[in-house]
């Protein structure tokens, strides 16, 4: 499995660079800087843009498919032969096919904004490879070489494989029915969408003869109810899991009409399989919105499959810290406008900026932003919001006003740095008392060279001076090198 590793805007600033999550590609490309909406010293960086696109690869092929098929006849069989009335329809009544209601729900206590992203469609065009048509006639669908994909992928977002093992995203009945098939105990952390492994399932046949097919559980948390047993509308199933050919724990709903045609519950004018959508309530195509906001210290994010993510999630920062804004979004519409405020402890909007998508619509993505933290950032709890979709999203984080220590030590004797905050005349203090042929550096935030002193040499405890650097306010790196070693600590210099 390849690591997810995107590069920090502060050291490079990429243009487009491709990743890898598992079989899972990332996009990211850098974002416009912001155009400010009032006059302020402080700037938002460039920020990057990550698209998640999830392997499209052989979801459950046309032999998959009939064999599936086939058990559930078979169970149906089996089941009329036990009850020879449970599947009968009453004489001369036509059964309308049921109004689902959404298939999965978030649990007990989840608190986050949301959980889940609409990723992979019913794909209408039924050539391939590369011949795509959604109900809406957009292309939000796949198929491979010998398929097409035949359901509705409903994707854990974020954090994937951490909410897969909280079980965040519960899968209930999305109409009523009795449960005419049933496989549980499968491994359930795939990594590979390529058409091997065996599905934990459900498939619920409903009272029309029409048969929904839930796919992918987590092994084990499927409901205790057998082949057999009726099951109401929003009645547990189990949880989102990546068993069967899968590489990312997820919902696939596919449902099969009476005569066991394939059908797209969702009506559009390029839905050639049915002629109305069989949702209560259908969502529209696009739900412009946001399922997580946060701060971090860090524009990287890992992900290595089926390992939990590191959300490196951080709501205290120090001075020398860098303030990254993290937004994950649902479907970030091409053109859409969202509005980014930052809130200090006075409640006072003291940095803000608009932000226009540039991309093409895409259903699962992260953006961030970042700013070096300096004294200017006032101790106490600030508020970051974003307005987005017609909803506000807020989340709290806190700043020190202390400073943040040593962040790369390298074996060799300890030194402190003071005053930091610095106006620029620096005291360098030595735990070793005898030093010679050391260097002194210090670096900006992108690792430019902005002051060298060469073949230091101090003995007794004499401190060096750096007196009168001409340096903008802001986040630098002093670094100590010393016979091939070399120790580091962030200063913030602040006139």
């Amino acid at each position: 499995m390849k690591r997810l590793l995107q590069f920090n805007l502060i050291f490079a600033f990429l243009l487009i660079s491709i990743k890898l999550i598992g079989q899972s590609t990332v996009l990211t490309r850098e974002v416009p800087g912001a155009k400010l909406q009032t006059s302020q010293a402080k700037k938002p960086s460039k920020g990057l843009l990550s698209e998640v696109h999830l392997d499209q690869g052989n979801c459950l092929s046309e032999t998959e498919q009939k064999e599936i098929q086939k058990k559930i006849d078979k169970n149906v069989e089996m089941l009329k032969h036990k009850n020879p009335g449970l599947f009968n329809r009453s004489s001369g009544i036509n059964i309308p096919h049921p109004y689902f209601e959404w298939p999965t729900r978030a649990k007990a206590g989840f608190t986050g904004y949301g959980y889940y992203t609409v990723n992979f469609l019913v794909d209408h065009n039924a050539g391939y490879p590369n011949q795509l048509l959604d109900y809406d006639c957009g292309s939000r669908t796949y198929d491979w070489n010998t398929g097409n994909h035949a359901g509705t992928d409903i994707i854990l977002w974020p954090y994937a494989w951490r909410r897969m093992d909280e079980q965040v995203m519960e899968v209930i009945a999305a109409a009523p029915g009795i449960i005419v098939n049933k496989v549980d105990g499968n491994f359930d952390r795939n990594c590979s969408n390529n058409g091997s492994g065996t599905f934990n399932q459900i498939n619920v046949r409903h009272a029309d003869g029409s048969t929904a097919w839930y796919l992918h559980f987590k092994s084990g948390s499927l409901t205790a109810k057998s082949v057999g047993d009726s099951v109401v509308t929003g009645e547990y199933l189990g949880t989102a899991g990546s068993s069967g050919s899968s590489n990312w724990p997820h919902l696939h709903f596919q449902v099969m009409d009476s005569t066991n045609a394939l059908i797209d519950p969702w009506q559009g004018s390029c839905n050639n399989m049915n002629p109305d959508s069989w949702w209560l309530s259908q969502q529209p195509y696009n739900v412009p919105s946001i399922n997580q906001i946060c701060t971090k210290k860090t524009s990287v994010d890992y992900y290595i499959c089926p390992t939990p993510e590191i959300t490196a999630e951080a709501d205290t920062f120090n001075i020398g810290d860098t303030l990254w804004l993290w937004i994950y979004t649902r479907d970030l519409v091409l053109n859409s406008n969202m509005q980014i405020n930052i809130y200090n402890p006075s409640g006072a909007n003291v940095l803000n900026f608009p932000f226009t998508v540039p991309w093409a619509t895409t259903a699962t993505t992260y953006i961030r932003w970042y700013y070096p933290v300096d004294a200017w950032f006032v101790q106490g709890n600030w508020t970051f919001e974003v307005v987005y979709g017609g909803n506000t999203y807020q989340h709290n984080f806190y700043m020190t006003q202390s400073v943040s220590g040593i962040i790369d030590v390298g074996s060799i004797a300890d030194f402190n740095v003071s005053p930091n905050p610095s106006d620029g005349n620096i005291k360098v203090t030595f735990s070793n008392q005898n030093i010679s042929n050391a260097t002194i550096e210090i670096k900006n935030m992108l690792g430019d060279l902005v002051y060298k002193e060469d073949e230091i040499i101090k003995s007794g405890n004499n401190d060096i001076l750096i007196n009168d650097l001409k340096l903008d306010n802001g986040v630098y790196f002093l670094q100590l090198k010393l016979d091939n070693k070399t120790a580091t600590k962030k200063i913030v210099i602040q006139n």
